[in-house]
């Protein structure tokens, strides 16, 4: 069977999730190709798979929009341009399934074309969330609305109702387009990224919960990056030094200002620093003895021998360190980070710093860590969601469902 994967190609955990599948179903024996125009499928030419061009939305324009907290976060005309560039590939590739992650127009374009389409997604950015994405009453206080009532649990319905109605009432064109193509199921900007016959879950219900979940979502486990690389020359002289190893990494969609930033942070602290710049900007300024930068490294071999990873709460690096028991101090720029910080503190495995606080000084920051590397209930936390995401093999049960979904055999369509 042939599989065409289309991810956002300009952010490497959009890209590194459908690869860890594809890698598996090429292993099967299934036909892979990849569509996207980012830099970051190198990552994909790497594991020797062909790739094609389509347009994608601009990833400054995009992350501005994010960032800046607007809901309108892609122009109809970006829509439309999508919609044709879909159509055109489909035609072009003639697969039999279309796998995505973050695009959101595939639902759309895969019932126009009549192609069965499975995309991975965070539980976080589906209808079916059972936490609110903004959070709109937790200043109300505790004793006046206890967390554990059944009060509160209704204020967190109306909640994700309102939530969803604002988002969805700012971005009509998924709707106007589902009635032009008449879709018996209404896109909305709140389901545009879930699949149109398979949707898969790359989380644990643990830390994503859901609720009313249909039968053709799926919770697989994380999909984490896969590749490993050779370490750098000063790696074993880092390690064996009798020191504990902070990891801090932006992953590919962060700011670049950051990283001086933390050097000048970090610059006296007694632990041996690691960064990772995702190739977003390098490091002018000289690096202090302690302190060691490159663009990319292996990231579970670093994980593997951290104390504590300091990111910016994205998914793809939140569940590579809890796949390893470390604890995590985030520092997000864009809600969705936000978001994924607040289950992070929710399950004690880590602490949010806010980015106007990093950006003031190295107070918050410097607390922080001392507070994660001298208590021990983090790690501890952190190795408890470990022992779950231990269960799952996320790969295996994404290429299992695919398949059945190929086959059509004992398999549920929506």
């Amino acid at each position: 069977m042939k599989v065409l994967c289309i991810p956002y190609t300009h952010a490497l955990s959009h890209v590194s999730r459908p690869l860890a599948v594809a890698v598996e179903l090429r292993r099967r024996g299934h036909e892979i190709v990849f569509a996207g125009e980012g830099n970051k499928l190198s990552f994909v030419q790497q594991d020797g798979f062909q790739t094609l061009p389509l347009f994608e939305p601009d990833p400054r324009v995009l992350y501005d929009n994010i960032r800046q907290r607007r809901l309108r976060f892609v122009s109809d005309a970006d829509i439309d341009l999508m919609l044709e560039a879909d159509l055109e590939l489909y035609s072009k590739t003639k697969p039999d399934l279309v796998l995505t992650d973050g695009r959101f127009t595939a639902p759309i374009s895969c019932h126009i074309a009549s192609v069965k389409h499975a995309a991975i997604v965070n539980a976080s950015s589906t209808e079916f969330r059972a936490l609110p994405y903004v959070p709109l009453f937790d200043r109300l206080p505790e004793m006046i609305l206890p967390r554990d009532s059944k009060s509160w649990k209704n204020m967190d319905r109306l909640n994700l109702y309102l939530e969803m109605l604002v988002f969805n009432q700012a971005m009509k064109t998924f709707a106007a387009l589902s009635k032009k193509y008449k879709l018996s199921r209404k896109i909305t900007a709140t389901n545009c990224l879930a699949g149109k016959d398979l949707t898969l879950l790359p989380d644990v219900p643990e830390y994503f919960p859901t609720r009313n979940l249909p039968s053709s979502y799926h919770y697989i486990g994380p999909l984490t990056l896969q590749q490993p690389r050779p370490l750098p020359a000063w790696w074993t002289a880092a390690i064996k030094q009798k020191k504990k190893i902070i990891y801090l990494t932006m992953g590919t969609t962060g700011l670049s200002a950051f990283f001086e930033r933390a050097v000048n942070y970090l610059k006296d602290i007694n632990a041996i620093v690691i960064i990772t710049t995702g190739g977003l900007a390098g490091i002018s300024m000289p690096l202090p003895d302690h302190i060691y930068a490159e663009d990319y490294l292996d990231g579970d071999a670093v994980m593997a021998a951290a104390s504590l990873v300091i990111c910016h709460g994205g998914n793809g690096t939140i569940y590579q360190a809890l796949k390893m028991g470390k604890p995590v101090i985030g520092i997000p720029t864009i809600p969705d980070q936000d978001f994924n910080m607040r289950q992070v503190v929710r399950l004690g495995a880590g602490i949010t710093v806010t980015s106007e606080s990093y950006a003031r000084d190295a107070t918050t920051l410097l607390a922080a860590i001392d507070t994660v590397l001298t208590s021990k209930e983090y790690t501890a936390n952190a190795r408890l969601l470990q022992n779950k995401i231990e269960t799952y093999n996320a790969p295996v049960a994404a290429a299992d469902l695919m398949e059945k979904l190929m086959s059509d055999k004992e398999f549920h369509h929506v």
